[in-house]
C-alpha cells in the first residue's frame, strides 16, 4: 500500500511544516492538517462522508488547548474517536513522549501502526515508519524500541525495587545497608548492595546511580 492521502494532527506550526515538507518528498498526493483535535476529527469525518477517506493519520499526543475550548484535548482520544468511525485507517504517533507504558498502551489498546519520537532524527524516522507501513509492517523508532525492550526484558524484583527506591529517596549505600539489616532484608551488606547496583547499571546501560534511578523512574519500574 502506498499512501496517497494523509492527515496530520499537530498543534505546532514548525512541526506541521516539517512533516508536510517531508511527506511532499514521498510522492503523497494529498496532505491536510489541523492544529486542534476537534478540527481533525471533523475533517476526517467529512472525508469519509465524501467517500474519499484518509489512509493515514499522523498525530501528536499533546495539544495546547489554552486559547480554545475543545471537546477532544489529547492525541490518544483523537485516535480512539477516529478508529471508531474508520477502523482501517493507519496511525503513526509522532510525539516527544517516550514513556514505555504510553507506547505499549497505544499499540495494545488503540491498535496504532507506528510510533516515532520527535527529535534530531524525527522526520527521517517518520519517513522510515511510512515506508514500513507501506510494506504492511509496524514501526517503532530506535528510542521507542529501546523503551519497550527495557521494560519487557528488565523486570525488577522486590529487593531491587526496595534498593532503588531508597536510593531515589537520598539514602547512601551504607544507610541502605543499615535499613535492610533493621528490617531483616537480605542480602544487606554494603558489598552486596554495591554488587546489585553495579549489575543494574549494566542492565540499564547507566553510568551512575543517579542515572540508574532516573531511568527506572522514567520507565515506571519504581
Amino acid at each position: 500500500m502506498n499512501f496517497k492521502k494523509v492527515f496530520v494532527a499537530e498543534d505546532t506550526d514548525s512541526n506541521n511544516f516539517g512533516i508536510v515538507a517531508k511527506l511532499g518528498t514521498l510522492n503523497i498526493k494529498e496532505v491536510n492538517q489541523a492544529q486542534y483535535c476537534d478540527d481533525a476529527l471533523l475533517k476526517i469525518k467529512k472525508a469519509i462522508f465524501d467517500k474519499n477517506p484518509y489512509q493515514l493519520l499522523i498525530s501528536d499526543l499533546s495539544y495546547d488547548n489554552t486559547y480554545r475550548k475543545n471537546k477532544i484535548t489529547t492525541g490518544e482520544t483523537l485516535i480512539s474517536e477516529v478508529k471508531k468511525i474508520q477502523p482501517s485507517i493507519k496511525v503513526i504517533v509522532f510525539s516527544v513522549i517516550d514513556k514505555q507504558t504510553t507506547i505499549q498502551s497505544l499499540f495494545t489498546h488503540q491498535q496504532i501502526d507506528g510510533y516515532v519520537c520527535k527529535g534530531t532524527n524525527g522526520l527521517k524516522e517518520l519517513e522510515r515508519a511510512i515506508e514500513a507501513l507501506n510494506n504492511s509492517q509496524k514501526y517503532t523508532c530506535p528510542i521507542a524500541t529501546a523503551s519497550l525492550q527495557q521494560k519487557n526484558l528488565l523486570q525488577l524484583n522486590t529487593y531491587e525495587q526496595q534498593l532503588l527506591q531508597l536510593l531515589a529517596n537520598g539514602y547512601k549505600q551504607s544507610e541502605i545497608s543499615i535499613h535492610f539489616k533493621k528490617h531483616s532484608i537480605t542480602p544487606n551488606s554494603v558489598r552486596s548492595i554495591e554488587s546489585c547496583l553495579s549489575k543494574l547499571k549494566d542492565d540499564f546501560n547507566a553510568s551512575t546511580p543517579a542515572q540508574l534511578v532516573h531511568l527506572v523512574t522514567s520507565l515506571g519500574l519504581i
